[in-house]
């Protein structure tokens, strides 16, 4: 019984300290996030944030583990060449669905570094997946993937746009573009 509180304990505190920093990245530049800061912000001493992570890129790293978990779980069986229109949806979806936090991250220039290691994991998963590239050539693999990051370019512009076209429309539009191009390499 005693185990179980402490778990709970452990659980809550981490997902205050995970809660403090979200939000103090959505507020600061994210240099300017100190464990201090997280401390405070969470209600707890520095000592105790150090027992569960050694640095303010430890929160991150756990953070996004759990997203790129769970992106990939929900386009685990979908490839590039065949179910392109599907990616889009989906990357659209979970990104909407998704808090601020994760929405500066994806969207902020300031962040792509931070970005581009959940990008790099998920596109390796989602190539692996892809059965038709793995007779192409090592060059025309990273052409295509780098082709599907053009999602990422048609989502931030939307957001930046201030999402003035309905989501189902951009879906659409965004599919229609970059369909029209994956039909084109597979005719090649």
């Amino acid at each position: 019984m005693t185990e179980k509180k402490e778990d709970l304990r452990i659980a809550r505190t981490k997902e205050a300290i995970k809660k403090a920093f979200k939000e103090l990245v959505c507020e600061l530049p994210y240099e300017k996030v100190t464990v201090k800061a997280i401390a405070d912000r969470a209600g707890i001493n520095r000592n105790t944030f150090y027992l569960h992570y050694e640095t303010t890129d430890d929160v991150l790293k756990e953070i996004q583990s759990r997203h790129i978990s769970e992106y990939i779980e929900k386009v685990k069986d979908l490839t590039y060449t065949e179910d392109y229109p599907k990616l889009v949806r989906s990357f659209f979806e979970y990104n909407e669905a998704q808090d601020d936090f994760f929405k500066k991250v994806t969207c902020d220039s300031r962040f792509d570094y931070i970005r581009e290691g959940m990008q790099k994991k998920v596109s390796a998963h989602t190539h692996q997946q892809t059965k038709t590239l793995h007779d192409k050539s090592t060059y025309i693999q990273n052409i295509v993937r780098a082709y599907s990051t053009s999602v990422l370019t048609l989502y931030r512009q939307w957001v930046a746009d201030g999402c003035k076209i309905p989501m189902e429309e951009m879906i659409e539009l965004a599919t229609t573009l970059l369909e029209n191009g994956m039909k084109g390499f597979r005719n090649r």
